[in-house]
């Protein structure tokens, strides 16, 4: 009888070292994931959608009702936002997901840009004129025109020479600020949209999200100046008649 005791202790001592050598091939590559797939996501919202204007950093990985998705939070420019990633690092969600089971009013109302959120109308280029804004002028009256971008990002350098060629058209009777990889003037950026570029912001009045792509460069560039010569009021004559 001692014989089979020490046979079948055996086979159960074998059987547990599979069982958790199992667990352990099924399971740790799960907790590892967890970790690759959020450095996905902040590689992704630093690097594509923020393109270097500003930079986002993790505070936390939230537990989650939603078990196909890991809550992150970030923060950018000392404002904190929750976004979700799918479990298989494939996407991303910038907002909170809507619960279609709870009834909209029950639903947390989601906070959008400053900007964006206001009512606006398309104009020329793709560009959205925000109805309720007054155009902004610097401290002698030039309209303040602002041109984000990165090096990383090919749609921007697609929209720099234009930017550079109108820049220089209207010369004295704008305020131009280029923000190319750098990080001074976030804070007017995620006014408008959630950080991506390129982003044009015209007389805090009229931008646009994305490049001029969509038509050739001839008419994104015409499209610009009367962009701009709304906001300069049509002046100068010259550009703007």
């Amino acid at each position: 009888m001692k014989f089979f005791s020490n046979k079948w202790r055996a086979i159960a001592i074998v059987l547990a070292i599979i069982l958790l050598v199992t667990l352990a091939i099924i399971f740790l590559p799960m907790l590892q994931s967890s970790d690759k797939v959020v450095d996905k996501a902040m590689d992704y919202i630093n690097n594509t959608l923020l393109g270097g204007v500003a930079t986002a950093t993790l505070d936390s990985v939230v537990d989650n009702d939603i078990k196909s998705l890991y809550r992150i939070k970030i923060s950018i420019e000392g404002n904190t936002y929750d976004s979700f990633v799918s479990s298989d690092g494939r996407y991303l969600f910038v907002d909170s997901p809507i619960d279609m089971s709870t009834e909209v009013s029950q639903q947390q109302e989601v906070d959008s840009p400053e900007m964006s959120s206001k009512e606006s109308v398309n104009v020329e280029g793709g560009f959205k004129e925000i109805s309720e804004v007054d155009v902004c002028n610097d401290e002698n009256g030039k309209p303040l025109v602002y041109f984000f971008g990165s090096e990383s990002c090919p749609h921007c350098e697609w929209q720099k020479p234009i930017m550079d060629e109108v820049s220089t058209l209207f010369g004295d009777y704008i305020n131009y600020h280029e923000n190319f990889d750098g990080t001074t003037e976030a804070d007017v950026l995620l006014k408008y949209g959630n950080g991506a570029v390129p982003a044009l912001i015209i007389g805090c009045k009229y931008y646009r999200i994305g490049s001029g792509e969509a038509s050739t460069v001839e008419a994104d560039t015409q499209a610009v100046k009367d962009v701009i010569c709304r906001a300069t009021g049509g002046i100068p004559a010259s550009i703007c008649e």
